[in-house]
């Protein structure tokens, strides 16, 4: 029986590990967890609960001082504002976890000519601030003059003690302008003759809480505080506090167990549990971690460490000599299978990929070569070889056909570029006529297009207007469009009217051409001086006429069939007067008929109301705004060349 690659790794390295592990570890390790975890129990317990009481210990001495104080000012209301001062030196000074004190007035309380009053005294911190000796010098502000404005509403230290009419621990905050670095703040309220007049309020460095607390037994042993929202307040992290949130950590691991373990925190519980790897307090392991935690009381917060499994279990460690020994024997046997699967697994593999280097650098002739395995490396090497020729011959015939593209490509670009020439393209196409305003864009759906306009004058006063739409696209209709423009050209200094002029160019056309190709042509004759235009059609759409309020009146039917398809083809001529401040709009099918992904057609009614909109812009700006409009109408994939011509005869 021929095995895969995948059932000799099984057995050779899944199957030997599972034997040796499973007798080794049920020896030992199961009898010795039970034992260590029901002792340890209890010890982690009373560790966590032990920290807990001294923290909030400390908290309450600190916590003190500000009732205290707002006993104190509810008693002497009428106190000076140096001797709130020497009161708050007082305060800093009787306990190394206060930072800083404050004393903040409700506005006009202190003085009714000044609105804010809140004088605040802190330590200025001299060397490492981690360090339990610290040289302190107190300073003092007035937070209401000097820093910001604490009665708006945006700072919870005031804010909320004055809503909630009692004293609480805020949540950690960043103190800009006043301590200038991440603290707690306790807040208690004081009163005179009942009413609300101000808060005092301690500030606890965040960054230094477990040096300035007294408890460095927990130097070694990294631990957390967090607020009942879940923020740190305290954090082996200095990056995690404030910043961090234990609830979000939970949120990110998706682990039930850490869940449940958060939720007892965040409750202010007492206990120890177990879970299957995660992180409190940067303990980080892939087994079973202890979690131990209680609250602190005073603050309403809580704290909690983690020990990896492994720790707690060090002193058993000598009773597993039985159990390293049956690992060593499997690590040693795992390493030979490894060794001996891999020398032959792995030659054959390099070679295909060495060959697949080579490949990618450009060796398309290159070949996994002294492979003689019959497993699915052989199979796939085999297939590797046959794919290199069918791709070698799949290139060659791909860069052919680009070679061809790329030539094609280049004779339809400058195909544009010199139909692109005969088009007018410099607007205003003549600045010093003021009577009227020109301009024009034509989009095509190919390199090269059959869609042109022209204009030119014929005197002084008579400007020669074109619009025409050759059938089909491409070459041979931007050949066609190049003939007819010439002739148009020719005939329109002869004085003939437009229609003599459409008959003359469509027996030209017709003498000259070699396949049937048609043109529809507006030719008008515009005196800019009355605003007259005589006109003949060819086929072609009728104009618009759009005047100032936006209302929009076709005119120019056909006075004649299209060009090129009747010998003895007859056209008549029409006028009509431009009124001053209205515009004509002359067009290709493109417009009317552009086509949504979906198939349906843009219309003429769209047109006419998109035309309407835009009644009173410049003339520049509704070809713009029409072009976009259709292109995007048709998401970018042109199905038929698109020309526009606006003019606006000025008032």
């Amino acid at each position: 029986m021929q095995l895969s690659i995948r059932w000799k790794l099984i057995i050779s390295i899944v199957l030997p590990m599972l034997i040796i592990s499973s007798i080794v570890m049920s020896l030992t390790f199961d009898r010795l967890y039970s034992n260590a975890k029901q002792r340890l129990h209890g010890e982690a317990t009373d560790m966590a609960r032990h920290y807990a009481a001294r923290l909030d210990a400390e908290f309450k001495t600190a916590t003190q001082v500000a009732r205290s104080t707002a006993n104190f000012l509810n008693i002497h209301p009428d106190i000076a504002e140096e001797e709130l001062y020497e009161i708050l030196r007082q305060n800093v000074v009787q306990s190394p976890l206060i930072y800083g004190a404050a004393i903040a007035f409700e506005p006009y309380q202190f003085d009714k000519e000044l609105k804010l009053f809140s004088p605040y005294v802190y330590r200025e911190l001299s060397g490492n601030t981690k360090s339990k000796e610290i040289e302190t010098k107190l300073l003092s502000l007035d937070i209401g003059i000097d820093s910001y404005d604490y009665s708006n509403g945006e700072w919870d230290w005031f804010s909320r003690p004055r809503e909630l009419d009692k004293a609480i621990w805020t949540e950690p905050y960043f103190d800009e302008g006043a301590g200038n670095i991440l603290m707690d703040t306790y807040s208690v309220p004081f009163y005179r003759d009942g009413k609300f007049r101000g808060i005092v309020t301690i500030d606890i460095p965040l960054d230094a809480l477990q040096q300035n607390a007294g408890i460095e037994q927990l130097q070694k042993q990294p631990f957390v505080i967090v607020s009942p929202s879940g923020k740190f307040i305290a954090h082996p992290d200095s990056e995690m506090i404030m910043k961090g949130n234990i609830r979000q950590r939970a949120d990110e691991i998706m682990d039930s167990a850490y869940s449940r373990v958060v939720d007892n925190i965040l409750a202010g519980e007492n206990g120890v549990a177990v879970i299957k790897g995660g992180i409190i307090a940067n303990v980080v392991e892939q087994g079973p971690v202890w979690v131990f935690f209680a609250p602190i009381k005073s603050t309403g917060w809580s704290f909690a460490t983690g020990v990896a499994e492994s720790k707690m279990t060090e002193h058993v460690r000598s009773q597993l000599f039985l159990g390293a020994v049956s690992l060593c024997i499997l690590i040693f046997l795992v390493i030979c299978s490894i060794l001996f699967v891999s020398n032959n697994l792995t030659d054959p593999i390099r070679k295909l990929a060495a060959a697949v280097k080579r490949i990618g650098e450009g060796e398309l002739d290159c070949k996994a070569t002294n492979i003689n395995s019959t497993d699915e490396i052989g199979q796939l090497a085999n297939g590797f070889n046959d794919m290199v020729c069918r791709l070698n011959h799949h290139v060659e015939a791909l860069s052919k056909e680009m070679a061809a593209r790329q030539l094609v490509e280049n004779e339809l670009s400058v195909a544009r570029e010199i139909q692109a020439s005969l088009l007018p393209r410099t607007f205003p196409p003549f600045p010093d006529h003021e009577e009227f305003d020109l301009y024009a864009r034509n989009e095509a759906a190919r390199h090269v297009a059959g869609d042109f306009y022209d204009f030119f004058f014929v005197n002084e006063t008579t400007l020669m207007i074109v619009m025409a739409d050759v059938s089909g696209k491409g070459i041979p209709a931007a050949m066609i469009m190049a003939v007819t423009r010439t002739i148009i050209r020719n005939l329109a200094n002869t004085g003939k009217s437009p229609a003599e002029i459409l008959e003359e160019t469509n027996r030209l056309l017709i003498e000259s051409r070699t396949q049937p190709m048609f043109v529809t042509i507006f030719l008008g004759c515009y005196d800019t001086n009355s605003g007259t235009l005589n006109y003949a059609n060819a086929g072609h759409h009728p104009a618009y006429i759009i005047n100032k309020e936006g209302a929009i009146n076709s005119i120019g039917e056909a006075t004649g069939t299209i060009v090129g398809m009747l010998d003895d083809a007859v056209y008549e001529n029409d006028s009509v007067v431009l009124e001053p401040e209205n515009y004509m709009v002359l067009y290709t099918d493109g417009i009317p008929e552009a086509r949504s992904p979906g198939g349906e057609f843009y219309g003429d009614n769209a047109f006419t109301d998109l035309l309407s909109n835009y009644a009173g812009k410049q003339t520049k700006e509704i070809c713009d705004h029409v072009i976009n409009e259709i292109t995007e109408y048709q998401a970018g994939e042109l199905s038929d060349d698109i020309t526009l011509m606006v003019l606006l005869r000025n008032n």
